[in-house]
């Protein structure tokens, strides 16, 4: 018997697939415990069409994030810190970053996704890697100025 599986089954098949399993085991089990449903072709069509309508998402979902790369690598944050005797007093954390990120660029990113980082605190330009889905890495520019 043909069946689409619902939820993955262990050892017989993962959710949205279509698969051939024994009549008395989708009679008996499978489509009793709401695992599987018959592979009509209603069903089959409406399977096909969930998929196409996945594909189609996650294709913007990509776009959207790499607009983001985008934007995130033309921007370049500013921050100024109290320096005397070429001693910083305070230093510019992950959560300062993304604070700024949100207010004035309207771009939000989790702290934990700036790769190696540690709080700067030395007058400069600071490059910075940040963590964006589908395996994508932007370069974020801080520059900080004396005070």
């Amino acid at each position: 018997m043909k069946v689409i599986f619902l939820k993955d089954v262990k050892g017989q098949g993962k959710k949205d697939e279509v698969k051939e399993v024994s009549d008395g085991y989708a009679k008996n089990f499978l489509i009793p415990k709401g695992f599987v449903k018959l592979a009509t072709s209603g069903n089959l069509s409406s399977l096909n069409l969930k998929k196409q309508i996945e594909s189609e998402e996650n294709e913007l979902a990509k776009a959207e994030t790499l607009l983001m790369k985008k934007k995130i690598e033309e921007t370049v944050l500013q921050f100024k810190l109290q320096i005397k005797n070429n001693k910083a007093f305070g230093s510019i954390s992950n959560q300062d970053i993304t604070d700024q990120l949100k207010n004035k660029y309207k771009i939000e990113i989790d702290k934990k996704k700036i790769v190696n980082f540690t709080n700067l605190n030395k007058v400069g330009m600071h490059y910075l890697s940040v963590k964006l889905p589908y395996k994508l890495e932007a370069k974020l520019q801080v520059e900080i100025k004396e005070a």
